[in-house]
């Protein structure tokens, strides 16, 4: 063999020498890598409330494979078939004991946020022990799932299936895993195909997906659906209480955030456009009164434990069906408000103390009984113990078929004739009102029915038309000083139309 043919083969062989080193380098030194690195998180996390089955890692790329972890922070439980690590910071994390990541990516996570828990402080022995300070710059969620725990039962929690979520530049610290969400982030996008939450127990929410991107949030198809028919339901009550059906194809929400603070979940939007809505109300006045107090709207909203700003919500082309079983053995009543469009600004319970803290304010116009165009107005201040509010509106169209079809089935008496118009205008807190209302009518004759709801109790009826009083066509009857007394036991709505009904009884008598 030639000297030539030598050195070519010694070159191959050291070649070949030379790649076996680097190979035998990349294995023991991932050995070693990966013994350090388990070494140091299991010293920095012995005694946590953190669990793995095994932990690959890769010096070449900085990347490592989490199999089957499952990590608690405060109420916050993560389980995953595996968690991708790419690019950890090795020198952050050796020579300044900071975990620094580029992207982690949880494959198939199951999220549990146990709200019991998580209103509770974590345990010496954890906030002891968690010293880490874990920074993120990219976190991914793929095909997860989120389970709010509500009270000792799942079942009555949150469940939110995730196709994706991305978290920015999130953060970890001894301090941060403490609060509710135990990190913090600067921004987050998600995917989910579906959503339910038990509202109580006849009512179910269910929304078929939404997204978050930028501040953007779009939920299409929002349901509130009743568990149960309307008999079934009234079987299962002790008192009165409405039944709700809702569908909402679509609702947008733009400048939206979410976090908490402390304890107090804080939700705010810019704008919110709600398209679309149908809303069925369903009420067995037979049942027995619920007596408790009902608060008006502004105390309600200052005593809600979420903290909220919407600035602005406007509802377009909605729907309201109100149904009010009042006779035995005969159907419900029924009132309806269709093409409604209606816009609210500030409503909001943060900062109350402020000195520039805004009026809230409702503005609503639709079509009643689906011939007769209602405007209305309403103004208070959520910030006032008293619970002064101002509302008016105004009403044009009226006929005895549309109030015949509330009016028949619930107390039993048929109109004739025809309300022009009407105006009102009221100011009123939490125990009694005062305005005015302005009424025209025409032809206007009472019907008072038997038992059977069809034949004409003529005594009664004659009765009634004698003490109304005589008018002509298109004669407006304007009165003033129309005092009202609430009933705390009954909703603000009730409280509105007793308003309306003691300034028409005082114009028809």
């Amino acid at each position: 063999m030639s000297s030539h043919m030598e050195k070519k083969y010694k070159i191959l062989i050291y070649i070949f020498i030379g790649i076996a080193v680097v190979f035998a380098a990349v294995y023991f030194g991932n050995k070693i890598a990966k013994q350090k690195i388990l070494s140091a998180i299991e010293t920095e996390l012995k005694n946590s409330n953190v669990a793995y089955k095994d932990i690959t890692v890769d010096l070449i790329d900085g990347s490592s494979v989490v199999k089957e972890p499952k990590i608690l922070l405060g109420g916050v439980t993560i389980s995953a078939d595996k968690i991708n690590v790419i690019d950890l910071n090795y020198r952050e994390y050796f020579f300044n004991k900071k975990i620094v990541f580029d992207r982690i990516v949880f494959l198939n996570p199951d999220i549990l946020i146990d709200k019991a828990d998580s209103t509770r402080s974590i345990s010496n022995k954890s906030e002891k022990n968690f010293q880490n300070d874990i920074q993120i710059k990219h976190v991914v969620i793929e095909h997860g799932r989120l389970k709010i725990k509500s009270s000792d039962s799942v079942k009555k929690g949150l469940f939110v299936s995730l196709q994706s979520m991305d978290i920015y530049d999130l953060h970890i610290t001894q301090n941060s895993v403490k609060n509710k969400i135990p990190f913090n982030y600067s921004s987050l996008t998600l995917k989910s195909d579906s959503l339910s939450y038990m509202l109580n127990p006849e009512h179910q929410l269910r929304i078929s997906n939404l997204s978050l991107a930028n501040g953007n949030l779009v939920i299409n198809k929002v349901k509130v659906i009743p568990l149960y028919s309307k008999a079934e339901f009234d079987s299962r009550q002790k008192v009165e209480k409405d039944r709700f059906d809702l569908k909402i194809p679509k609702v947008s929400m733009k400048g939206f955030k979410w976090g908490f603070n402390g304890e107090k979940l804080q939700m705010q939007s810019k704008s919110t456009l709600v398209e679309d809505a149908q809303f069925h109300v369903y009420r067995n006045k037979l049942l027995p009164d619920d007596n408790s107090i009902k608060p008006l709207y502004s105390q309600k909203l200052r005593e809600l434990g979420t903290k909220l700003k919407f600035d602005t919500i406007n509802i377009s082309n909605a729907s309201i069906f109100y149904e009010e079983k009042s006779v035995a053995g005969k159907p419900a009543g029924k009132v309806k408000f269709t093409s409604l469009d209606a816009t609210a600004k500030n409503i909001s319970n943060w900062n109350l103390e402020a000195e520039n803290f805004p009026i809230t304010s409702v503005k609503a116009n639709s079509k009643f009984m689906g011939e007769s165009r209602l405007n209305f107005k309403m103004e208070f201040d959520i910030r006032d113990g008293e619970d002064k509010f101002n509302f008016s509106g105004d009403l044009e169209g009226v006929s005895a078929n549309g109030m015949n079809s509330f009016l028949k089935p619930a107390l039993n008496i048929e109109v004739e004739g025809r309300i022009s118009s009407m105006f009102f205008n009221f100011y009123g807190n939490d125990y009694n009102a005062l305005g005015d209302t302005r009424l025209q009518y025409h032809g206007f004759k009472v019907e008072v029915l038997r038992k059977d709801g069809v034949r004409k109790n003529k005594f009664l009826s004659s009765v009634a038309n004698l003490i109304l009083k005589n008018n002509t066509a298109n004669k407006k009857i304007d009165q003033k000083n129309i005092s009202a007394t609430r009933d705390r036991t009954k909703s603000f709505w009730n409280f509105l139309w007793l308003c309306i009904r003691n300034g028409a009884l005082k114009s028809f008598i």
